[in-house]
């Protein structure tokens, strides 16, 4: 399952095998199986490698670091309302290696979810969004954890009206992805100021007994964070 495991490493994850041997003074990380195959040379003795799940925008390409959840239901809110529903998300798997005092730093991601873009907005100035369509729970669903987790959504309507929601917009800077046994989970809110405008925003997820908080792969890559909020301007 997910976690930190020493070196060397040999698994099988639903038809996908990896493995981190020795080769003379360095190791040989390879991945192969039904997802296609991979080989890193890490010029270090000894590494401890970490399995987390990250934030999943970056399959099959990085192009972009926006979410877009379709909800399979849409929803209707009444003025001043708030509330909580959960909706999935697709795993990414990252692999990372130990580099000293550095942290770590990935290697490798992978993904058994189909996974495709789509566009928010106009084609002129839309957003290009990783694109995936969830069912609407109103308590925690079951799910598979190399494959789907789940976010717990809260919905605030701070408008006199009655609003749809049919869709939410996700900013991968600030997620806070937390994983235990079968279990990937994140927790976010969505308020909504008009009917045609709202604003998403990951939170931590404290008292969650037995769960770990996964490495945030923009914060171990060294990205610069600009902004973890997202503002949906052009439709719910």
């Amino acid at each position: 399952m997910f976690g930190l495991y020493g070196s060397p490493v040999n698994m099988e994850i639903e038809g996908v095998f990896l493995s981190m041997e020795a080769h003379d003074d360095s190791l040989i990380y390879r991945r192969w199986g039904s997802l296609g195959s991979t080989e890193r040379l890490l010029l270090q003795e000894s590494c401890s490698i970490l399995l987390n799940p990250v934030e999943p925008v970056n399959m099959p390409k990085r192009l972009t670091h926006f979410l877009l959840v379709n909800f399979k239901k849409t929803l209707i809110l009444e003025p001043g309302a708030s509330k909580k529903v959960y909706i999935t998300f697709p795993v990414e798997i990252g692999v990372f290696v130990s580099q000293g005092k550095e942290g770590f730093e990935v290697i490798d991601i992978f993904s058994f979810s189909r996974l495709k873009y789509t566009l928010y907005g106009a084609p002129s100035n839309g957003t290009i969004c990783k694109y995936w369509e969830s069912d609407v729970f109103l308590s925690p669903p079951d799910t598979d954890p190399w494959y789907t987790g789940y976010i717990e959504l809260k919905i605030v309507n701070d408008t006199e009206h009655l609003v749809e929601v049919s869709k939410s917009l996700f900013n991968a800077y600030g997620m806070k992805i937390y994983y235990e046994g079968n279990k990937v989970v994140m927790k976010a809110v969505m308020k909504i100021p008009s009917r045609k405008l709202a604003e998403t925003e990951f939170v931590h997820c404290p008292g969650k007994a037995g769960f770990k908080k996964a490495t945030e792969l923009y914060v171990s890559s060294k990205l610069r964070v600009i902004g973890s909020r997202c503002i949906m301007e052009y439709g719910l």
